[in-house]
């Protein structure tokens, strides 16, 4: 027999070993997990799909129902949610391409990273008086600011972007206005890329489009063809109200080799929304990367050691676009927070999926002071 410390060791041992295969059994099952292809099949409420001169709707029975006559000043919108919530847009003649650059309102909110959640967006909407129940501005001349990503991983995608369209309308009727700036996943189904679409977004893609393949499904339903595409490819990347820069992902002070101002950097992204050689200049290629305004992540989270260096390049850039702070998403954090002696404002968080979680958080900006507000009526000084 061995001595009590070999016993020892070799029980040590064995429960390495026993960890080691969990882990590995874990890993296992993971990356089969991953790999399993999503389910493309038509699943609930979805539309509409205005490509065309046709209008699409997926019903609650999920079917595919296709109408050729309908009224333009009242489509309805139906919410795939307990509530059976529904509203009615009117569409538009035209699509303008919006400033870059605007004057700080009375009122600014500004919420990021909605991502198909219908009920997180409509309650945080409802509980700051942005909108009533029925789905209408209230906000009076207020600003609303959508820092990017409103689209894939949710089940309410299209409802999202068309509340978002009705709002714009009526907030101009009231002198307000609702300021879309674009996330990478906006960018991301221009071109296709389907990876974090849910399986019937893609279902309805092919069923639309008649082609089988993901991606140019996907493209076909974010193409010139469709209405909401051609009003979504309108919208800026990057936006400057008053002294706050509003960016999705931030800006790396790498984008001033580029001398570009604000309109130049939105117009070189839209331009290539719809285009297959997007990428073909060096410019063009610099937007569309990790340093670029809807992909860069170097301003949230870095190491203590890199926050001296950082800073300096967050004063660089603020200096170069007349700005005093800038308001990112794309970085999922805490909750709305600062860095950067105030610099970065941080607007990221994990939203809730129901109406009145307390989970869906914003910025409010209002008479020069900062708040957190979330879809309780909170409201927190910054």
């Amino acid at each position: 027999m061995g001595s009590r410390g070999d016993i020892m060791l070799q029980n040590k041992m064995n429960a390495l070993k026993v960890a080691a295969l969990w882990v590995a059994l874990f890993s296992f099952h993971f990356l089969v997990s991953q790999q399993q292809p999503k389910s493309i099949q038509l699943e609930g409420q979805d539309g509409p799909y205005l490509i065309n001169d046709t209008l699409y709707e997926v019903s609650r029975e999920n079917k595919l129902v296709k109408t050729i006559q309908y009224d333009l000043d009242s489509i309805g919108v139906s919410v795939a949610n307990q509530s059976v919530d529904e509203f009615f847009v009117s569409i538009r003649p035209k699509y303008a391409i919006p400033k870059s650059n605007y004057e700080f309102p009375e009122k600014l909110i500004a919420i990021s990273d909605i991502e198909g959640k219908f009920d997180a967006f409509a309650g945080f909407l409802q509980c700051n008086q942005i909108i009533d129940e029925n789905f209408n501005w209230i906000f009076d001349k207020g600003h609303l600011v959508l820092v990017g990503d409103f689209v894939d991983r949710g089940k309410n995608v299209t409802q999202v972007l068309w509340l978002i369209y009705k709002l714009e309308q009526q907030a101009e009727l009231k002198g307000g206005k609702v300021h879309f700036v674009l996330g990478n996943h906006e960018v991301m189904n221009f071109h296709g890329d389907h990876r974090y679409n849910q399986g019937k977004y893609l279902k309805v893609a092919q069923e639309i489009s008649g082609k089988q393949n993901n991606t140019e499904a996907l493209k076909y339903l974010y193409s010139e063809k469709s209405e909401i595409a051609k009003w979504l490819a309108t919208k800026n990347v990057i936006e400057k109200i008053g002294d706050y820069l509003f960016v999705h992902g931030g800006l790396s002070s790498e984008i001033l080799n580029y001398q570009l101002n604000l309109k130049e950097i939105n117009h070189q992204v839209r331009s290539t929304h719809h285009r297959e050689d997007y990428e073909k200049d060096s410019v063009t290629q610099f937007l569309y990367s990790s340093k670029g305004p809807f992909w860069y992540r170097g301003l949230i989270g870095q190491k203590p050691e890199a926050t001296a260096k950082v800073q300096s390049e967050i004063d660089q850039v603020l200096l170069y676009y007349k700005a005093e702070k800038m308001v990112l998403g794309h970085t999922v954090v805490d909750s709305v927070s600062k860095g950067y002696k105030g610099k970065i404002i941080r607007i990221d968080v994990s939203h809730g999926y129901q109406k009145f979680s307390g989970e869906t958080k914003g910025l409010l900006i209002e008479k020069g002071i900062e708040y957190i507000v979330d879809d309780l009526g909170n409201k927190t000084r910054l």
